[in-house]
């Protein structure tokens, strides 16, 4: 938002009071000059020039204190003062924005990196281990397994960098337009650890198949495995067929329990050779396989023993079969990566940079109420007063949003369209203390973006053939403000400020029937990306400022700037918001396109 301050009075275009300005500024330089003189002499303590001219000041704003209004009135936030006609402000803000915590459901913290940190990494992230898991049941017999290929842990924050040019131009007394052009820098700082050490929930039952890596034990085992259950098959299977010339044969008073037993095997040996893999290029194995003493290693080797030891009933000489060779060490971080690329089709998970224009703005504000700004009403009210103003915005979509093929990218805006109204109010208390409420009601407007669609909530693992444009509704929001301010003198000022805003769900639509890569068609609904995205959020913060408005005015400055300071931080939350903290750094130079002098 566009943070505007209040003005010196001979920038409103409204006349001074001249002749009490001209005795209070002689009366004041007499004195001033005298405590200069004085301070100079021996006998006169530094601390009785400066009681000296504490005197001076007190002479001075009685003799002057009905000019109410040359009281300059600092501060951080918006206020709801307007530029004089023909005055034209313009602005440079830095800001500087961090954060790696989200306010989580109940306003519980939850890291940054929580999406990208499953315990288990497994179908529900990647649908291309469905077929292994579904292979490994089969195998195992244990119909509830669950593959995985480890936890995750990734360590993310967030840093934007946000400038913009901002200028205000006085069209009228009461009515002031505004332009906004951002520009932003966004880093996202990622750290992606993949079975990381010293984390024992939850650990990998799966990893890489030794037999892909050319490891000639692996093959060899396995080729072994496979061709001792196909060669006690073969063997059954022909006695059975001879059971007409030998009706003798053990197997042939037992045909069904033998038919059973060659068909398990042979079904057996087909997955445990497109499982592990045994060389040959029609059956060189999937990705991953059991890992080295897992349950489910364990339960194909107990499966291969069994197998065993029910074809020695039949075949008495048959030795002990080896199982086939599992996996020895789990998946790593940079074999993670390179799998995620190849099944999801995104880019690696590492630091992302993106620099482009924000959300472009231009707004107006008119002032309806202004009792402080009066000369006579600022002597009938002795430094109280009340201004109160309307504005609109118009924030354009000007920004790039997160990329969906990104895990990790963080977008300069929303890229939506928004209209907000807000209405803003300045109570002045004293001649050192003021403040302004703020309200702004913003109206989000409806696009369409492309993005991938998940089948739950927050899931970032989404492959490549999820991605569809779908139509976007960014929820309206409310924001509540409150920025009071202490004048120190005419060149120094410290506020506070408390910010509230609420947010309602975002509504995606768009319901697709696609292709997944194994062939069966998916039902994409785009209503599950709008799933918890209320949010609420509170922040606090406090500034500082430097005028030379009111030295400018009086012709004891070149220039008429500002410089402002604020920092600002979330304090709670809700719906996933960024516990972010941000440091603002504003200047602003004052100049007149037409109408009188700024003097």
């Amino acid at each position: 938002m566009l943070w505007e301050h209040s003005y010196p009075p001979i920038i409103t275009g409204r006349r001074r009071v001249g002749d009490r300005r001209a005795i209070r500024r002689r009366l004041h330089n007499t004195l001033l000059h005298d405590v200069r003189s004085r301070s100079d002499q021996p006998w006169i303590s530094s601390c009785a020039a400066w009681s000296f001219a504490a005197l001076v000041a007190i002479a001075s704003v009685a003799i002057g204190a009905n000019d109410a209004h040359a009281q300059r009135a600092l501060g951080v936030g918006e206020d709801a003062t307007v530029l004089a006609r023909g005055a034209v402000r313009v602005s440079a803000q830095a800001t500087w924005s961090s954060y790696n915590e989200l306010y989580g459901p109940g306003g519980q913290l939850e890291s940054l990196g929580a999406p990208l940190s499953p315990d288990s990494l497994g179908v529900q992230q990647l649908a291309i281990l469905r077929p292994l898991e579904t292979s490994l049941r089969e195998l195992a017999q244990q119909p509830n397994a669950n593959v995985t290929l480890g936890p995750v842990r990734s360590d993310f924050r967030a840093r934007v960098a946000r400038s913009a040019f901002v200028i205000d131009l006085g069209l009228t007394s009461r009515l002031q337009l505004t332009g906004r052009l951002p520009y932003e820098h966004t880093i996202s700082e990622i750290v992606f650890d993949v079975n990381p050490r010293g984390y024992a929930a939850h650990p990998a039952n799966v990893g890489p198949n030794p037999a892909l890596a050319g490891v000639n034990p692996a093959v060899t085992q396995n080729q072994r495995v496979v061709d001792s259950l196909l060669q006690a098959a073969n063997n059954l299977s022909g006695r059975l067929d001879a059971c007409t010339t030998n009706p003798g044969d053990p197997v042939c008073a037992d045909r069904s329990r033998v038919e059973a037993l060659v068909q398990d095997a042979r079904a057996f040996a087909r997955g445990l050779a497109e499982t592990y893999g045994v060389g040959a290029d029609t059956a060189r194995g999937s990705l991953f396989v059991p890992m080295v003493g897992s349950t489910l290693q364990s339960a194909i080797a107990s499966r291969v023993a069994s197998i065993n030891a029910s074809f020695k009933t039949y075949i008495p000489a048959l030795s002990v079969w080896d199982a086939p060779f599992p996996a020895q060490v789990p998946i790593t971080s940079a074999q993670t990566q390179e799998l995620l690329g190849e099944a999801l089709g995104t880019a690696p998970v590492a630091v992302v940079e993106r620099s482009h224009i924000g959300d472009v703005e231009f707004g107006a504000k008119l002032l309806l109420i202004d009792t402080y700004g009066s000369m006579r009403q600022a002597r009938a009210s002795a430094g109280r007063g009340l201004r109160f103003a309307v504005g609109g915005l118009l924030r354009l979509g000007t920004a790039q949003v997160d990329r969906p093929d990104d895990l990790a990218d963080i977008g300069t805006g929303d890229g939506q369209t928004d209209i907000e109204v807000s209405g803003i109010a300045d109570v002045v208390l004293t001649r050192r203390f003021w403040a302004s409420a703020v309200a702004r009601y913003g109206r989000q407007l409806e696009d369409e973006k492309v993005l991938r669609i998940p089948d739950v909530p927050r899931n970032p693992f989404l492959a490549a053939f999820r991605e569809q444009e779908v139509g976007r509704d960014l929820g309206d929001y409310v924001e509540l403000e409150a920025t009071p301010r202490l004048v120190y003198n005419d060149y120094l000022s410290i506020s506070a400020q408390w910010t509230y805003r609420r947010k309602a769900e975002d509504t995606y639509t768009g319901t697709f029937t696609v292709e997944a890569p194994d062939g069966e068609p998916v039902t994409l609904d785009a209503r599950v990306l709008g799933v918890g995205t209320e949010q609420t959020e509170q922040r606090v913060g406090g500034g500082l400022s430097f005028s030379t408005l009111r030295a400018f005015d009086r012709g004891r400055a070149r220039l008429p700037i500002e410089v402002h300071f604020l920092h600002t931080q979330v304090v709670s939350g809700s719906g996933y918001a960024p516990k972010r903290f941000a440091s603002q750094l504003q200047v602003r130079y004052y100049t007149r396109v037409f109408g009188a002098s700024l003097r």
